[in-house]
């Protein structure tokens, strides 16, 4: 038997914000919003035998297919396979689900499964993109009626019945890695143990609140010292290593001022916290209208006051009952279907008494000067509220024709019977008080059906303060950390982005660029993130290690330049650049277009956006940059007849994310650069005269 990871036990503390993160870092088990027991566990593990598994392709191979393969030398199995400027397989007429079978059970030994580990099979999540035609199947590995703990398989089918990819995170012979699935320790001993790691103790056990039976024993329990809401725990297994899993409780932890919410697995018999990540990440208006990024940014900048005034600006075939109906109520106050926006003053986490009331006429012009180089936000509540609502309303109605839609775990009160879960609008607090504020913002993503928190606070470094809320690109950035949990690894798993590559930050960091994307930019222009927010001018360099530029003496960010970079931010930085580059390269051959709500209208930064969003979709649960990659030129490769598939691969290349890149793995911070580009691609000549395959521009200055 090996062991277990200690337990590990730390003061919780509140660390200080030098600078914009745009995301929790909270305390916990050495300082980190997530832990994961099992990188240093299997640090010097590795399994062999993957020539076996590739050999296993040829017949794939043997058809034309340039595949791209990619091995877990944790569990041994194929982590994702993928024809790097095409489809896998020929289209084929039937149910999506039938499809992804027949292609799973043709190919068991390439993808390192034995017959047994597809034999439970649980669909969590079947999700239709509308925008595409493109069916995402996410299934989860189960045994013994308990299910594996992010063990995702993900098939991605064209309208055509193509399989686009496919990814695996299955533990192989699991039947021979488990053990009993009797626990040793209670529900209650597990969230105690749990809570224990954060720093936080309880005067009295958790309450039972009720207990089902069956091998996943459901069970809710009520510890208001711990948790804010009710604690549903059950039992799964946890993949460790090949030919090994463990039994562990599964549960959530949210703490009462909405900073923190974990989720933690603790194994079932020894009590030892084995994984914890943090799902924390964020009519007529009077507004800055999209998209305008903040009143610096304005046309008439401060001491002026640049705020337009919006009519009816709800999409209503996105929003049907517009931005204060929920299907069952009408709403004066800025709350409706997608969002419930008040002020957070009383720092208590819940609407005040008196929220800014628009009356019949929903008239939601607080139209009063405001001088935002002297004002304290304080003053001005009622307007900075009305920003927030109505830019949380312009994402999610933009969002939702890009396939972020019901299906997908969108966040409305209403799902019109369009596929998943309601009652989840965002609870958007403006202008937060108290812990975990001031200085930073956040976006807490549960599953879908359960709400999520957007937390905007006010940056007390300036004088007067800033607001948050009137930022457009920190607000773009925190609902952006919606909307990878809920895309990557489907929307009833949120716990896709908790490894140390993942790029959730530089998602988000890239959705703040393109939302504020204005007719006449350019991709040389220098982008910082948080510029107003910091005080600095419209082009100063924000709070990343580089502003974002496509010129290299701005930003000279490969792929390697994660090695050394802070995790999250600085990592998702680079991955925020890359994305940039393949933007910049769609924009300078197909235009820009400010009507972003046109997903279909052919212009560069639409396409961008619709790639990136069906890219996520399509990306492994725990992605590599390389991983996001493939999901990206998956989507290229079944829209717009495919004729973007080089160009972007020439941008990833150009940046050293070419087909000869390694990543090194989830959890590495060590990749290598690879500058290759796919036998079709290289030498392709693009239309406006640019030429395939010279990396020149990159690989000399960024060695």
């Amino acid at each position: 038997m090996s062991t277990v990871p200690v337990r590990l036990t730390g003061a919780r503390s509140w660390l200080p914000v030098l600078a914009l993160t745009l995301v929790s870092s909270a305390a916990g088990a050495e300082g980190a919003r997530h832990f994961d027991a099992r990188i240093a566990y299997n640090q010097d593990f590795r399994v062999e035998g993957f020539a076996a598994k590739s050999a296993a392709f040829e017949g794939l191979r043997a058809e034309g297919i340039e595949l791209g393969v990619s091995f877990d030398p944790t569990t041994g199995v194929t982590r994702s396979i993928n024809n790097r400027v095409g489809h896998l397989t020929a289209a084929k007429s039937g149910d999506p689900e039938a499809i992804a079978l027949d292609f799973l059970t043709a190919n068991l030994e390439g993808l390192g499964l034995a017959a047994a580990d597809i034999e439970e099979l649980e669909l969590t999540d079947r999700v239709f993109s509308k925008v595409t035609g493109a069916t995402h199947l996410y299934y989860r590995q189960t045994h013994a009626g308990l299910p594996v703990y992010n063990g995702q398989l993900q098939v991605h089918i064209n309208r055509e019945g193509r399989i686009l990819g496919v990814t695996n995170s299955f533990l192989a012979d699991l039947a021979a890695a488990v053990g009993s699935t009797t626990p040793g320790l209670s529900a209650a001993d597990a969230v105690v143990a749990g809570a224990a790691q954060v720093g936080i103790t309880a005067s009295s056990a958790p309450e039972l609140v009720s207990a089902q039976a069956g091998p996943r024993s459901r069970t809710r329990l009520r510890a208001p010292e711990i948790s804010a809401r009710e604690i549903e725990a059950e039992l799964m297994w946890l993949p460790i290593r090949r030919g090994q899993a463990r039994l562990v409780w599964r549960y959530q932890i949210q703490t009462d001022d909405r900073f923190n919410y974990w989720d933690f697995t603790v194994d079932a018999r020894s009590g030892a916290v084995w994984t914890r990540f943090d799902w924390v990440a964020d009519a007529s208006y009077r507004v800055f209208e999209q998209p305008v990024e903040s009143p610096n940014h304005s046309s008439m900048p401060p001491p002026a006051d640049g705020r337009s005034l919006q009519v009816d600006p709800q999409d209503t075939t996105r929003s049907p009952l517009g931005w204060h109906n929920d299907g069952t109520t009408s709403f004066t106050i800025l709350r409706g279907n997608n969002v419930h926006a008040f002020d957070d003053l009383d720092a208590n986490n819940l609407p005040p008494a008196v929220e800014p009331d628009c009356g019949a006429l929903l008239d939601c012009d607080f139209d009063f000067p405001i001088d935002f180089g002297t004002a304290d936000p304080v003053d001005y509540t009622s307007a900075s509220v009305t920003n927030l609502f109505y830019w949380a309303n312009i994402l999610h109605d933009i969002q939702y024709g890009y396939g972020f839609d019901e299906a997908a775990g969108n966040f409305q009160v209403d799902n019109f019977s369009n596929g998943g879960l309601g009652n989840d609008a965002v609870q958007a607090l403006g202008q937060k008080q108290g812990a975990p504020c001031p200085n930073n913002a956040f976006f807490g993503t549960p599953p879908d059906g359960q709400e999520p928190n957007m937390l905007m606070c006010l940056w007390t470094p300036s004088t007067p303060r800033r607001d948050f809320s009137w930022d457009a690109g920190v607000m773009a950035h925190e609902y952006g950390h919606g909307i990878s949990n809920r895309l990557v690894g489907g929307p009833s798993n949120v716990s896709c982005l908790g490894n140390t590559q993942q790029g959730g930050e530089g998602y988000s960091d890239w959705w703040s660029l393109a939302y504020t994307g204005e007719v006449g930019d350019a991709g040389t222009d220098t982008r910082g993130a948080g510029t107003y927010i910091l005080g600095q001018p419209t082009d100063g360099p924000g709070i990343r290690p580089q502003p974002y530029s496509t010129d290299p003496a701005v930003n000279n960010y490969t792929y390697e330049s994660i090695n050394g970079l802070s995790v999250p931010h600085g990592v998702g930085s680079v991955w925020a650049q890359a994305a940039w580059e393949v933007y910049w390269a769609l924009v300078d051959h197909h235009g820009f277009d400010p009507d972003l709500y046109d997903a279909l209208g052919g212009s560069g930064n639409q396409r961008a956006m619709l790639y990136i969003n069906e890219g996520l979709k399509n990306s492994a649960c725990s992605p590599t940059f390389t991983d996001v990659r493939d999901g990206i030129i998956q989507a290229a490769v079944d829209n717009f007849s495919g004729e973007d598939v080089c160009r972007i691969w020439q941008a990833f290349a150009d940046f050293g994310l070419g087909t000869d890149a390694v990543s090194g793995g989830p959890n590495s911070t060590n990749p290598t650069n690879g500058f290759a580009l796919p036998e079709i691609c290289d030498g392709q000549i693009f239309a406006d005269g640019f030429e395939s395959g010279n990396t020149t521009s990159w690989s000399s200055t960024n060695p």
